[in-house]
Parts: C-alpha cells; sequence; structure tokens
C-alpha cells in the first residue's frame, strides 16, 4: 500500500508540474519610454526575431528618414526617462533570458551612446535639437530596434 501512494504521489506531482509550466517562446517585445506622467511608446525599425512560434524579419534602409515621419517627441535637455520593455500581447509573454539593452541619439550619421543603468533609467544630454533615438534589444531569440522622432528643448 505504502509503495502504491508513493508512486501516486510522485505521478501527481509530475501531472501538476506539467500544468503550471510557462511558455518560453515569446516574441518581439514593445519598448515604452516612461515619463513622470506620461508612457510614451517607441516605433519598430529593423527586426530579426525568431522563434519556434514566430520568424520576423524586417529592415529599414534610412533610420534618419524614416524616425523623421514619426510624430514628434518633446523632451527636455538633461531629463531623465525610464525606458520599459513590455511583452507584446499579441503574442503573450515576457520572459527574456540575458537581453542586451542599448539606446543612443542619432544625428547626421553620428551616434551618441546614452549610459542605461541598472533600472533601465538614462538622461538625455543637454545638447538641444532634433535626433533620432534608438533603443535596441538583443536576446537569444534575435534582435529588435525601435526609433522615435525626439526633439531635445
Amino acid at each position: 500500500m505504502k509503495l502504491f501512494l508513493k508512486i501516486f504521489v510522485v505521478l501527481l506531482n509530475v501531472t501538476l508540474t506539467g500544468c503550471f509550466a510557462e511558455d518560453y517562446d515569446v516574441g518581439v517585445p514593445t519598448a515604452h519610454l516612461n515619463f513622470d506622467l506620461a508612457s510614451i511608446p517607441l516605433t519598430e525599425a529593423n527586426i530579426r526575431w525568431k522563434t519556434a512560434s514566430e520568424d520576423v524579419q524586417r529592415t529599414i534602409e534610412d533610420i534618419e528618414e524614416y524616425a523623421s515621419s514619426l510624430d514628434e517627441i518633446k523632451v527636455f535637455s538633461n531629463q531623465k526617462v525610464a525606458l520599459e520593455m513590455k511583452e507584446n500581447e499579441d503574442n503573450g509573454g515576457d520572459i527574456w533570458t540575458d537581453p542586451t539593452i542599448t539606446v543612443a541619439l542619432i544625428k547626421d550619421d553620428k551616434r551618441i551612446e546614452l549610459e542605461l543603468n541598472d533600472s533601465n533609467e538614462f538622461q538625455f544630454p543637454d545638447t538641444k535639437g532634433n535626433y533620432v533615438l534608438e533603443v535596441e534589444f538583443t536576446n537569444s531569440a534575435g534582435s529588435a530596434q525601435y526609433v522615435g522622432n525626439l526633439v531635445i528643448q
């Protein structure tokens, strides 16, 4: 009887563990700039993302031209902002293993790398003008680039 009970408990645990398993096959996330009172989504640009359930390949030749066609995001010089990567509601899941995230400003083909802290916060420079804000998210599934038409006032 004890052997039967042990086998039953083991099988029950295995069955229940399978019911609570998570789906780690996630899609392309979305990127958002979080200000004090607002959250502004950035626009997807170049995407190379492949998982068992999704294969997204998108290439934009001229990022500066593409970003300039987007609505302006107005910020102040030296303003701090938080970057938030969210699960894409169309494909679910938000499990990204060891992502690498970089943030840069682009103007006239020149890049200014911005330092992203452990809380995913960064600060805009004090140089005013129009820029392309570029966020690059890379993990084992691929890479996704996000852009915004940024005006530093």
